[in-house]
């Protein structure tokens, strides 16, 4: 079990699975469509693809969810909403950040983390 640090946006997914002494990572690109779409089919994707993160997330003890704009805040919402209840109440917190690279995701997880002792 790790804690971890979700990096969001409308686009893709990373995720940073950390144990003491040990990371791991992995990422999730949305499905692209190719003509435009607004409305119910692009909710469609969306929920789609929410569903496709959180269950990337299932052996997740804590959660981070950070990222640049409202795929963050939309995401937590779907877990509360969408059957992933138990997901929901593992979220820690919710940080805004702006197109960090990899290694600054990490580093602002684990000073986060920090204060759970997971990290010294």
């Amino acid at each position: 079990m790790a804690a971890c640090i979700l990096f969001i946006d409308s686009d893709h997914a990373k995720f940073f699975n950390l144990n003491p002494g040990k990371m791991e990572s992995s990422e999730l690109k949305k499905h692209d469509v190719k003509h435009h779409t607004t409305g119910e089919k692009n909710d469609e994707h969306e929920k789609h693809f929410f569903h496709e993160v959180a269950g990337h997330l299932k052996n997740a003890t804590e959660i981070l969810i950070v990222g640049p704009g409202l795929a963050k805040a939309k995401f937590k919402t779907h877990l509360e909403t969408h059957h992933h209840q138990d997901l929901a109440k593992k979220i820690v917190g919710v940080e805004t950040v702006d197109h960090p690279t990899d290694p600054q995701i990490v580093a602002a997880g684990k000073k986060f983390f920090k204060g759970y002792d997971l990290f010294h």
